[in-house]
């Protein structure tokens, strides 16, 4: 099977990114339905509508951004807990739209035989600089988590543990895809001067 045009593999992975799409628009919406029934849970406790033990306990593990929260305790989930997890979940997710996005127009491309166009380029740097900012932004949601137990405390009944660590595979895809742009850019560059010499 051919690589690149119509009914090559680039045709079928555009579907399949596709799909994807589809997929990471409701999971959004599922973070953004959960936040809001969340914020209104909030809402209605401090109005002394709910009782005010409904979100101050739960039972499980949440591994969050490099937070690691365990808590066992009688009750729902304490806000400490969802508020950096709903933050980690929006972020990946909204990351993951504008890489699914770019990949989509990049394939595109690829499935019509045009490799080298200069937007491929652009597509490929919008990458990069996405999953950095995902990578950032689970450091910034580690410190914010920190903060956030410094400031109100542990809720009774939770242990947590902060770890940092660099995700390797992570920037060294960065790096790989940094290159990859600036070799679509002198790629689109050169065909434009072939064009032109034509």
């Amino acid at each position: 099977m051919k690589a690149l045009g119509r009914g090559s593999v680039a045709s079928w992975l555009e579907i399949a990114l596709s799909v994807m799409w589809v997929l990471l628009w409701i999971a959004l919406a599922g973070v953004v339905l959960g936040a809001i029934a969340f914020a209104v849970a909030m809402g209605l406790i401090a109005a002394g509508v709910l009782p005010t033990d409904m979100l101050d306990g739960g039972r499980g593990h949440v591994s969050s951004g490099g937070a690691n929260i365990s808590f066992a305790t009688d009750g729902g989930l304490p806000w400490q807990i969802v508020a950096p997890a709903l933050a980690a979940a929006a972020a990946a997710v909204a990351g993951s739209l504008i890489i699914v996005d770019r990949l989509r127009r990049l394939f595109a491309s690829f499935r019509s035989a045009e490799p080298f166009r200069k937007e491929n380029a652009t597509h490929l740097r919008v990458i990069w600089v996405t999953m950095m900012a995902i990578e950032l932004s689970r450091y910034i949601l580690l410190g914010l988590t920190g903060l956030l137990i410094a400031a109100f405390g542990e809720p009774k009944g939770t242990d947590w543990s902060f770890d940092f660590h660099l995700n390797l595979m992570t920037w060294g895809a960065i790096l790989v895809l940094i290159v990859l742009s600036e070799v679509f850019r002198e790629g689109a560059r050169l065909r434009e001067e072939t064009d032109l010499t034509i």
